[in-house]
């Protein structure tokens, strides 16, 4: 309710300075419809190529589309507005649409699904300049790591799937007929699932998720020209949780597993591609293990499917507890204390 409540708040802010939605339609030569279809097919860990269907998948789904029309040249903004007429399309994709004003002219569009929860959006009054980027976990989730947290550098959130419609030059000529402008949006983010095989299971506090961080990846993406930014690496934080995989031909099937979202890998360079997972025992102690991603990122599971299936076993420690002498107890833990923390809701700006 919280989230909803922001997200109608930040809805109706930016409906307030619009210029191009809710405008009458006083003049028929300007009078256009804009819809932006949500293109969910072929996407990996998603909607195709799901390796664990015990683990639930990211859904795709919005509200309400943003949309910028920008000079030809890719800037200032000439309009802006939000695409909120909700419909399903003849192949089963959701749409977002809205009737628009256009003058004859030339001009740039890009389209973005606004309710996003962690993805932050700024730098917007350029096409080339506006990027999509997640915020930092707060200390209380670095401290799961323990020392680690300092060889790991900055860890930030996942990013929501970011579905982004773009038209590099629209030509409108002068017209009677009510203009349709229909555009394919298509996620700039990445799923990934990773996988690695564990015994001794059952040694894990009862109702404890395992925790891990991926480095080496990007930071953010620059959406109006699709471009990963590259200046500095992140990682990105996820849980893990205990399941089995049946394709595992070896008696023992039990593994610790995610699906996690990313801007994706630094294209065309080497990246320090790490994970550290870390798990808490019923004795109350953490357990890491560093993997070094490199080669499994090469691998063609990785490279067409998105699959990180470590060949490997993790052998969980069998918990110790202290000697109680007979007349004490020994004591176990459930879980970690649960984290609250907030996340900021839409774009930025």
């Amino acid at each position: 309710m919280i989230r909803r409540s922001l997200f109608i708040a930040s809805l109706l802010a930016t409906l307030l300075l619009t210029a191009c939605h809710r405008r009458p339609l006083t003049d028929p030569e300007d009078a256009a419809l804009l819809n932006v279809h949500l293109v969910t097919e072929g996407i990996n860990n998603v909607t195709c190529n799901i390796y664990n269907p015990a683990i639930e998948a990211p859904v795709i789904t919005s509200e309400a589309v943003r949309s910028l029309i920008y000079d030809p040249s890719g800037q200032p903004i000439l309009s802006q507005g939000m695409l909120t007429n909700y419909t399903i399309d003849e192949r089963g994709y959701e749409t977002l649409g809205a009737a628009i004003q256009l003058s004859p002219g030339e001009y740039r569009l890009l389209n973005y699904n606004f309710d996003l929860e962690t993805i932050q959006v700024t730098d917007q009054e350029s096409y080339a300049t506006i990027y999509g980027y997640t915020q930092e976990i707060p200390e209380k989730l670095y401290s799961r790591f323990g020392t680690r947290a300092d060889e790991v550098g900055k860890i930030v959130y996942q990013p929501d799937h970011l579905m982004v419609a773009r038209q590099e030059l629209l030509t409108v000529r002068p017209h009677h007929d009510l203009l349709r402008i229909d555009l394919d949006a298509h996620t700039v983010v990445d799923t990934y699932y990773i996988q690695i095989r564990i015994s001794g299971p059952e040694h894990m506090a009862a109702n404890a998720a395992g925790v891990a961080t991926l480095s080496g990846l990007a930071p953010g993406n620059r959406f109006g020209s699709n471009e990963r930014i590259d200046q500095e690496s992140v990682a990105v934080y996820f849980e893990m949780k205990k399941s089995t995989d049946p394709r595992i031909e070896d008696q023992n099937q039990d593994v610790l597993c995610a699906t996690f979202n990313t801007f994706g890998k630094l294209p065309d360079r080497h990246s320090d591609l790490r994970a550290v997972l870390s798990i808490l025992t019923r004795d109350g102690k953490t357990h890491q293990k560093v993997i070094d991603m490199e080669p499994i990122f090469a691998t063609e599971d990785a490279r067409l499917r998105h699959w990180l299936l470590i060949d490997e076993v993790w052998e969980i420690p069998v918990p110790v507890y202290p000697d109680s002498g007979g007349g004490g107890f020994n004591p176990e833990v459930d879980d970690w204390d649960d984290i609250e923390e907030v996340i900021p809701i839409g774009p930025k700006g």
